[in-house]
């Protein structure tokens, strides 16, 4: 589906000036800007402000929906007790054509974690707050507890579910793609079968899933103030069956392999123990495959938003290649 973003833009100030009150704003004359998701277009966020107050607003496609619904049913929780951000108000009305609901957030005056020269005393404090969602149990009781699985059932979920994705929309659109040929595109769909059966038949993934995973703890989703104060953001992927190892991996990914991983790496084992460690380096091979497989899916979404199309597919084609060749070097 195309996107307009000048007029949605247009059409999210309407909203806002409208809701004004409920929104918390004082002035009459509301902006609303589109924030850029290099990542995908599945959700829409937009920043709205009355030049005092400032939102954030997240809009979701009907599929995406019931992910955002969790989060609001436990926002307060996890406002209280993992640094999210304040929830202001559910959006019950369609917006934006094709995204019928959304969330509007307080908006945090902080940077991501990836801007930031030393982080390691926020990364620190971040892996003892994982540490302490992995094995809340009050989270369970909040929402819907999912259908019991296997360790090897919450990697398939996290990333090889994703990749069959991928690969369908990949194939169905090679054409735009002249920079993948199909030996390459061949091979994904391999190295993907050969993931999923290795991890099927290693023996610390055979156990039950217990964590209460975040699943996106990316530096860009950690907002950090002058003070080193934190919030963790985008709560939507939360799952109550996960593993933790996914949270780890994703979150020490900038660090894996310099030369503080190990420092790192039993920092890790000493707060989780062995065998997320163990888990986390086959996580960190999905990740790095992600960067190889999923990017190319946005590039051929981008087609979709020409205002960010040049910078979203330059941005995927020099991750793609910088990743296949790490992937190749690593693994292969």
């Amino acid at each position: 589906m195309r996107m307009d973003l000048l007029l949605a833009e247009k059409r999210v100030m309407e909203w806002a000036t409208a809701c004004s009150d409920e929104l918390g704003f004082r002035r009459s004359s509301i902006e609303a800007a589109y924030i850029w998701n290099p990542g995908g277009f599945v959700n829409q966020s937009y920043r709205i402000s009355d030049s005092e107050t400032v939102r954030h607003v997240k809009f979701a496609q009907a599929a995406k929906a019931p992910f955002l619904k969790q989060w609001a049913t436990i926002s307060e929780y996890l406002t209280a007790h993992y640094q999210a951000p304040s929830l202001v108000q559910e959006v019950n009305q369609e917006i934006l054509r094709g995204y019928p609901y959304g969330l509007v957030f307080e908006f945090i005056e902080g940077k991501p974690l990836s801007l930031f020269a030393n982080p390691q005393s926020v990364i620190q404090n971040v892996l003892k707050k994982l540490n302490q969602l992995h094995t809340d149990k009050e989270i369970p009781k909040l929402i819907a507890t999912e259908q019991a699985c296997s360790y090897s059932d919450a990697f398939t979920e996290a990333y090889i579910t994703r990749f069959e994705e991928d690969l369908d929309i990949i194939r169905s659109e090679k054409h735009q793609l002249n920079f993948v040929t199909d030996k390459s595109l061949a091979w994904f769909s391999t190295e993907v079968d050969a993931l999923r059966k290795t991890v099927n038949q290693m023996p610390s993934f055979q156990k039950q899933a217990t964590d209460i995973v975040h699943n996106d703890i990316n530096w860009q989703n950690i907002l950090v103030n002058d003070h080193d104060d934190f919030w963790l953001i985008d709560w939507d992927d939360l799952t109550v069956n996960g593993d933790a190892a996914m949270d780890y991996s994703v979150f020490l990914w900038p660090l894996y392999q310099t030369k503080d991983w190990a420092f790192w790496k039993e920092y890790v084992s000493q707060l989780a123990g062995q065998e997320v460690v163990e888990r986390m380096e086959f996580y960190f091979r999905a990740k790095l495959l992600d960067d190889v497989i999923d990017v190319l899916a946005d590039y051929i979404e981008a087609e979709n938003v020409p205002e960010v199309k040049e910078k979203t597919q330059k941005r995927a084609m020099e991750i793609h290649l910088h990743a296949y060749a790490e992937y190749m070097k690593r693994y292969v």
